[in-house]
């Protein structure tokens, strides 16, 4: 038996994130399917971290055993054969058979995309949330006052599943592209929907001017007083930072 590391890249539009649950169809369910037709036997797939319904993924690390001769480097190409053209696998690395991909993540960094404009734009608005105005300068400062260790209770929706709110953000920044905005934020982990509600928060900001105002949320570990849950189209998991030394 050999175990692999497998970076995928997924187009989360037509999913219901990356778990296996009664929603509807999932990534993992659409890679274990690909799997299992590429080894000729059930083959589980195991991810870095859950992903929302909806949300799309640039580099995600899956972990897999099989029995296998194939080399290495082919296998991308024997599985993507498989897998469904939103989903697509495209660098993989051999592991020990210990390996646990989960306890083995470093990082993760997210991207939020919003545009300015009084119009929807029909070429931008399926992967990114229009705003009316954003003042730039605030939004800013708010992602200042976002980097170091803070208890996120503020950024989670209620009865999401995670293990603690306090989070180590190691970046947060905002990045512009002609009328396109990105919030990139990098951290060791993420509670349910908490980039979407610090995007959500981050458009408030936005439109208030008062980056003062973020502290005080994030504080007050109150999600009543946090923005709105931006919808999942302007999300993306960028990368994901994996260590493979024991």
């Amino acid at each position: 038996m050999r175990k692999f590391v497998i970076t995928i890249q997924y187009n989360g539009k037509n999913y219901c994130g990356w778990q296996k649950n009664d929603n509807g169809k999932s990534i993992q369910e659409e890679v274990e399917k690909a799997l299992s037709s590429l080894f000729g036997v059930n083959t589980e797939a195991v991810g870095a971290s859950r992903t929302d319904s909806g949300v799309s993924a640039k580099e995600y690390p899956v972990c897999f055993v099989a029995d296998t001769k194939l080399p290495t480097n082919r296998i991308p190409f024997k599985l993507n054969r498989f897998l469904p053209k939103d989903i697509q696998a495209y660098k993989v690395k051999e592991v020990d058979l210990d390996f646990n991909l989960r306890k083995s993540v470093l990082k993760k960094t997210y991207v939020y995309s919003i545009y300015v404009s009084e119009h929807t734009l029909p070429l931008i608005n399926p992967t990114a949330y229009k705003v009316d105005n954003l003042d730039e300068q605030a939004v800013k400062k708010a992602l200042g006052y976002l980097v170091g260790k803070h208890d996120l209770t503020a950024f989670v929706t209620p009865g999401g599943d995670y293990t603690t709110p306090v989070k180590n953000i190691y970046s947060a920044s905002l990045e512009q592209d002609g009328i396109v905005y990105k919030i990139k934020i990098c951290g060791d982990g993420f509670g349910y929907n908490t980039i979407r509600i610090i995007a959500g928060t981050l458009v408030k900001i936005g439109q208030s001017g008062n980056a003062e105002d973020f502290v005080k949320i994030m504080q007050s570990k109150n999600r009543q007083n946090a923005g709105i849950t931006l919808p999942p189209k302007g999300l993306v998991l960028e990368s994901v930072e994996v260590t493979y030394q024991k």
